[in-house]
């Protein structure tokens, strides 16, 4: 059985549709695609990391011990 065939058939034969901007010509899935990587690499800039939950009481006993 031949790969093509385990494809729709729509799927192959719909052709893309695509924006142009002068010689710029990019498809409407990809830049749908880019947009969201885009917005995903933004909120790993801007939301923290999780830390662990700290008390100003463990942070004076540690000092207390020596540790830091």
């Amino acid at each position: 059985m031949p790969v093509i065939a385990a494809f729709p058939t729509w799927a192959i034969a719909a052709a893309g549709h695509y924006l142009h901007w002068g010689v710029i010509s990019v498809s409407i899935t990809n830049l749908l695609i880019v947009i969201a990587m885009l917005v995903l690499f933004g909120l790993a800039l801007v939301v923290p990391f999780p830390r662990p939950r700290t008390t100003a009481d463990s942070t004076v006993d540690r000092a207390e011990d020596g540790a830091s």
